[in-house]
């Protein structure tokens, strides 16, 4: 194809490729990389094919597919960010031109969930979606045909949850979809069902069990399985598993994980609280948000990621705003020689916080809030600003039931373990019971309140 001709959606097909075989997770490392090269490689031919907007990427780094002969050339090809795509869906509305197959192959449609500006609009040819699914099933499951299965959060327009819920389904389970319900309503579906399996937010989880508390409902007596922690990373601080665990009376929480623009990615195992990352279906890196830089494992960065088997809407390279350090290059101790994300998502580059020379992120102070069992379960960094210099508070609910009197006692306590922890020194702010903002979707933990 010379450069003058525009790419064609279509005019190249990826293959088939088999996702439910479960040699794949335990394949060894030089076997998942070959395997990685070859398909970056057609993936590369792909995308180049059919949408101009990898076409002018590529062009304008000087690069052709021929260029990227295996992994050590990944490094090659520019970045994508999520700010061009939205870009590239308002010059090329609906859906952008970097939209690859044809349209009569599509079969969903999904957004982002906009927390970070526009959202995006994400279409799956039934081939993709498909695939999803099937990442699902190819591992062992803890449920078994007839069991019931209660999503805490909206379903319509989002990948994770309805992605479980098809994966559920097609494992035989009864789907309860509890989204538009109130939080007294679901608790009573949940008390009178008695679910094998309960999906939502770690935040939400934690608010509904306090609401089954003064309700006088015995979630641990209820027989639950399993539950779910998927949209946000609390489920991977310990002392939020923790708490999960007790409220809920399960052994083990999974931490579920992916992207809307790629796929539902992986989640941890119940010998460890990393993600598991399918190195068949994706690559994996984390950079330093600040210069690109590649960094090696232990190294806090935010995660990179390929998209090697999509063929609608695939991504190269795509900076997805979440921070993580990447696991020694070794097996888990359940056998998955996999990319693991060592102790799962830490936060977002957006809510990392620059506070006199001190990253900070939520999920730090989250891990001291969360030992104090005087505190509730929402808190919240306000940033602001005194002068030329930048502020910031800490601000925490009490425990329902906890006396406002008791804040002046504890106030100090926290302070001290935030600086501790943080190496920094935040104000404290300490509020009644059900101050704070709840929400079954994300929770938004950073409050700017600065001029701009």
């Amino acid at each position: 194809m010379r450069a003058s001709e525009p790419p064609v959606p279509g005019a190249m097909e990826l293959p088939e490729y088999e996702i439910r075989d479960p040699r794949y997770y335990t394949l060894p490392k030089a076997a998942l990389r070959a395997l990685q090269a070859e398909r970056l490689r057609t993936q590369v031919r792909y995308v180049y094919a059919t949408t101009p907007f990898w076409r002018r990427k590529f062009d304008a780094a000087g690069l052709t597919p021929d260029d990227i002969r295996g992994l050590e050339d990944l490094e090659r090809i520019p970045f994508c960010t999520k700010a061009e795509l939205q870009e590239d869906q308002a010059a090329h509305p609906p859906f952008g031109s970097y939209t690859a197959s044809p349209r009569h192959r599509w079969a969903r449609f999904m957004t982002t969930s906009g927390t970070t500006g526009r959202p995006l609009r994400r279409v799956f040819s039934a081939r993709d979606w498909r695939y999803a699914i099937e990442r699902f099933l190819r591992q062992p499951s803890t449920l078994r045909p007839g069991d019931m299965v209660v999503i805490l959060g909206p379903v319509d327009g989002l990948m994770g949850p309805t992605a479980g819920m098809e994966a559920a389904m097609a494992q035989g389970a009864l789907v309860v979809c509890a989204g538009l319900y109130d939080s007294r309503t679901k608790l009573q579906l949940i008390q009178e069902l008695r679910p094998a399996a309960v999906s939502g937010t770690a935040s939400y989880l934690l608010y509904l069990a306090e609401v089954a508390c003064a309700e006088g409902i015995d979630l641990p007596a209820l027989g639950i399985r399993q539950v779910g922690s998927v949209g946000e990373p609390g489920a991977a601080v310990p002392e939020t598993r923790a708490r999960i665990q007790a409220a809920w009376g399960v052994e083990h929480v999974h931490d579920g994980y992916g992207l809307t623009e790629l796929f539902p990615l992986g989640g941890n195992c119940r010998q460890s609280t990393s993600l598991h990352l399918p190195d068949d279906l994706v690559l994996t890196e984390v950079i330093d948000p600040a210069t690109g830089r590649r960094l090696p494992p232990g190294e806090r960065g935010e995660l990179v990621f390929t998209n090697l088997i999509g063929d609608t809407q695939p991504l190269l390279r795509y900076r997805s705003g979440d921070i993580g350090r990447l696991a020694p290059d070794e097996p888990c101790a359940c056998g998955c020689t996999w990319t693991r994300i060592e102790g799962g998502i830490e936060g977002r580059v957006d809510d990392m916080i620059w506070y006199r020379g001190v990253n900070v992120f939520p999920s730090a102070v989250e891990a001291v809030v969360r030992r104090y069992a005087e505190l509730g379960g929402e808190f919240q960094l306000v940033v602001g600003q005194q002068g030329a210099l930048p502020t910031l508070t800490v601000r925490a609910e009490l425990a329902a039931g906890q006396p406002l009197e008791l804040a002046e006692r504890l106030q100090p306590r926290l302070q001290e373990a935030l600086r501790a922890a943080l190496r920094v020194q935040p104000a404290v702010e300490l509020v009644p019971h059900g101050t704070l903002p709840r929400t079954a979707g994300k929770a938004r933990r950073v409050v700017d309140q600065r001029q701009r």
